[in-house]
């Protein structure tokens, strides 16, 4: 995204150097609060960090200098790393804005239930705005008078905490029109005072109820402030709020503000493949191939991660890497396994195999997960205490934004990400800093990745800005005082005056087509007959399964610095007696729907749309094909256990050919009850 800031930098400078002119009285009174008494350029100590002091004051420089006609007419848009305390820079807007603006309501919508909790226990009680010393000592108010009301939080709500509250807090759904839960909150809203709205996880928003909530909240907004740290969406839409600071990994890599990421792949020599067929689970003859050929069988990408024999050998090597952490941590703290699958019937899979085989003691959460457990993954950092922590946590997506666990040390990607989006944020729950009394600010720390080559993961790995570095033991584990090559150094505009404004499009200009331009694909149009299309659909029953990979050596890459890579020697996982899951019918049912909710999502998103909206459309469409295609008509709860897995079995082809048909998903959603 474009920063529309940069032209405004050097007179940002000019006012900051000479004080901050233009401002009320007050809001220099607030600065000068937060400011450092021996530099008046830099923060207090203890208050808020460096680029989140440079992202407050250039909202104060917006809001107050240049106004919302020049920028922000939409909102302000700051784009901060994981692990950069947007929550915190939240607090610093809020107190500013109560005490030199007298704004007594504030809103901040985020995106899920993870993200809701960690802001309820930020906010509550005032918690960050004492822990962060963000309330003058003259001001009318303390931490404890910013009443906070969180919508589904377990507390009371209705009309008459909204209006009473200072902040409120909820999830976008809770002010979606389309019930009408959201309807009464709106209303609420829209009758009570002007507030100041914070769109939390803001690359979220680019959705079509989302995207009319926000404009019905407009009229009574005083200024939206949209958070995020992963602006791009998987379909391409950005927010429509102008961006006015970013804080990349990059920079916070270069502050030492977070753990330097490190990828780890095997690297293989020859592969035995079984081939099955799906409709009868027959297994007819195997194949032992060379590296290099694989390519020509066309396999799903996630059976390197997903089938049992490489599946257990990804973990042996996230293991070995838990190990490393282990000895790095100390006992000060107990690193966790952080193990990402593709659907529910593969978490579940993989949490069996880390509990049984490995002897690993491992959460499962998921959607099905009861509050319980979705406690026990927020408390993980906390479990050393009971003498018998967790050392792993297995997750689909519900662990991504909002989940915050400092000692997640090595994550295990047993999914490939083709968004972004979703890359960055798994990647995000790794790089937050473990902190501490007995932990040095200053000390190295690493999040350990295990990615497989097969998942063509290097643009995400390209994100972090990969390096390598030869010759290094292939047999030594990591010593925990090893000093991490150095950061690059942090990119800065030195010279903003030399930045060149992109002016406004003149409308009265004709294009004569003087030129040839690359016309980017048009969008593919909504499919109104996209039940012909779906129906058209054919499938290979044939399956290959992967029953042995020989690993070499397993390769590490170190991301975002001088950078190095590493070589160390694989050792065959020994044998200790099959555990494969086997779910009951019933149990099988459930995970077919389960993924097919999912893949309803996961194709929803693709394609713009947002999945809680339209996800029931989708999976209704979906389990009508599986119906006709698979089960001849029947439904799944009168099918056998062969239909069972023979459907199972194809689900991957299922998502596949459907997300290959340009505006099918698009007419399923615009024409489904056509």
């Amino acid at each position: 995204m474009l920063n529309r800031f940069a032209p405004y930098e050097d007179d940002f400078e000019q006012w900051r150097r000479e004080g901050y002119p233009g401002v009320k009285p007050e809001t220099y009174r607030y600065i000068d609060f937060l400011t450092a008494p021996d530099d008046d350029l830099s923060p207090r100590e203890g208050t808020l960090w460096r680029h989140q002091w440079e992202a407050f004051l250039r909202i104060v420089y917006a809001y107050e200098v240049l106004g919302k006609q020049v920028l922000g007419r939409a909102g302000l848009l700051v784009n901060i790393v994981t692990g950069g305390g947007k929550t915190a820079l939240m607090a610093a807007v809020i107190a500013w804005l109560r005490y030199a603006h007298e704004v007594h309501k504030f809103v901040i919508l985020c995106p899920n239930l993870i993200v809701r909790d960690r802001l309820q226990a930020d906010f509550e009680g005032g918690k960050v705005f004492r822990e962060r010393d963000l309330i003058p000592q003259d001001a009318d108010f303390q931490a404890g008078d910013l009443i906070l009301t969180t919508l589904g939080g377990g507390g009371t709500s209705g009309w008459a905490n909204l209006f009473s509250s200072n902040i409120v807090l909820g999830n976008i759904h809770q002010f979606y029109t389309s019930n009408t839960v959201g309807q009464s909150n709106l209303s609420a809203l829209m009758n009570g005072p002007d507030f100041v709205l914070f769109n939390d996880e803001a690359h979220n928003s680019p959705a079509p109820e989302w995207d009319r909530t926000l404009t019905r909240l407009k009229p009574k907004t005083l200024l939206r402030i949209d958070m995020t740290a992963t602006p791009e969406r998987a379909d391409g839409q950005t927010p429509d709020s102008d961006l006015i600071f970013e804080y990349t990994v990059q920079d916070a890599l270069a502050d030492g503000l977070i753990k330097t990421p490190v990828v780890y792949q095997p690297s293989i020599r020859t592969v035995e493949l079984t081939y099955t067929d799906a409709r009868t689970g027959e297994r007819r003859r195997a194949e032992e191939i060379d590296w290099d050929e694989v390519d020509r069988l066309g396999l799903n990408a996630t059976q390197w991660v997903t089938d049992d024999e490489p599946m257990r050998q990804q973990m042996a090597i996230a293991l070995r890497r838990l190990e490393e952490q282990e000895r790095r941590a100390q006992g000060r703290y107990q690193p966790i396994l952080f193990v990402v699958a593709v659907c529910i019937a593969d978490a579940k899979k993989a949490a069996e195999t880390l509990n049984h085989y490995f002897k690993v003691k491992t959460l499962l959460v998921t959607e099905e997960s009861d509050e319980e457990d979705r406690r026990k993954a927020q408390e993980l950092g906390k479990a050393q205490k009971s003498g018998q922590p967790y050392k792993a946590v297995v997750s689909v997506l519900m662990l991504r934004e909002g989940w915050d666990v400092p000692e997640v040390g090595v994550i295990l990607l047993l999914r490939k990400f083709s968004s972004k989006v979703y890359g960055q944020q798994v990647i995000g729950r790794g790089l937050r800093r473990v902190r501490g009394k007995n932990i040095n600010p200053s000390e190295p720390q690493i999040c350990a990745i295990v990615d497989h080559p097969k998942l063509e993961h290097q643009w995400l790995w390209d994100i972090f800005n990969a390096k390598k570095r030869v010759d290094v033991s292939i047999d030594d584990l990591f010593d925990e005082t090893e000093a991490l090559p150095p950061p690059l150094p942090k990119q800065e505009l030195t010279k903003p005056h030399l930045v060149i404004r992109i002016p406004d499009p003149d409308p009265n200009f004709v294009d004569e087509g003087a030129f040839e331009l690359e016309v980017a694909p048009a969008v593919a149009a909504p499919l109104r007959n996209w039940r012909q299309a779906l129906s058209a659909i054919e499938y290979e029953p044939e399956g290959i399964e992967i029953t042995r990979v020989d690993i070499e050596e397993v390769q590490g890459k170190e991301l975002g610095g001088a950078g190095w890579q590493m070589h160390m020697r694989h050792t065959a996982i020994r044998e200790k007696g099959e555990v494969y899951v086997a779910l009951s019918d019933d149990a099988l049912r459930d995970a077919i729907k389960a993924r097919l909710i999912e893949i309803a999502e996961e194709l929803l998103d693709q394609a713009g749309y947002a999945p809680i909206e339209y996800k029931g459309t989708v999976y209704q469409a979906l389990i009508e094909h599986i119906r006709e295609k698979f089960l001849g008509g029947a439904t799944l709860g009168a099918s056998g256990r062969e239909q069972l897995e023979f459907v199972w079995r194809m689900l991957p082809q299922v998502k596949q050919k459907v997300q290959n048909i340009p505006g099918l998903i698009a007419g399923i959603v615009e024409y489904g009850d056509q």
